[in-house]
């Protein structure tokens, strides 16, 4: 007797889930952005120059970009997932924190992405489309040479 499991297989079932935590990750990234975007408003608002500006809108710009993808990532869009990867491996470097998220980020989207969840490239179907198709190779058979005597009833003797 045989027994399949009916729904998801459980690796499934857990990338989905590490894919949400991912995104979720990107959330908290965001949030930390606009947390820098405040404090550079109020260096600029204690008194700083325009230049002081600079940090705070690239800092909301950001927090933009983490939140659109850490959506998106939770919604299994591809272009998020590319995203996730760059951002994921240019916050590596954001040594100690910035490593361990950015580690984290990586695994669970690249478990997502052999889980299948994320849908195919449009380019990579189009390419697989076009590919052309080679002509089916007929093999000529040669006749077989048989060693043995026939032994049909009417020779027989």
């Amino acid at each position: 007797m045989t027994v399949t499991p009916v729904g998801r297989t459980p690796d499934v079932r857990n990338a989905r889930r590490l894919v949400q935590i991912a995104g979720f990750i990107f959330y908290l990234l965001a949030a930390q952005a606009l947390l820098t975007a405040g404090v550079g408003i109020q260096v600029f608002l204690s008194g700083g120059s325009a230049a002081d500006l600079l940090l705070p809108a690239t800092s909301a710009v950001l927090a933009i970009c983490y939140a659109a993808v850490g959506f998106s990532v939770r919604r299994y869009r591809l272009w998020a997932r590319n995203f996730a990867f760059a951002f994921a491996a240019v916050s590596l470097f954001a040594f100690p924190v910035g490593t361990v998220l950015g580690l984290l980020v990586v695994l669970f989207i690249d478990r997502g992405n052999r889980a299948r969840l994320f849908p195919a490239s449009p380019h990579a179907v189009a390419r697989r489309a076009a590919k052309p198709v080679a002509p089916a190779v007929v093999e000529l058979e040669a006749p077989v040479l048989r060693f043995e005597p026939d032994l049909v009833a009417e020779q027989a003797g």
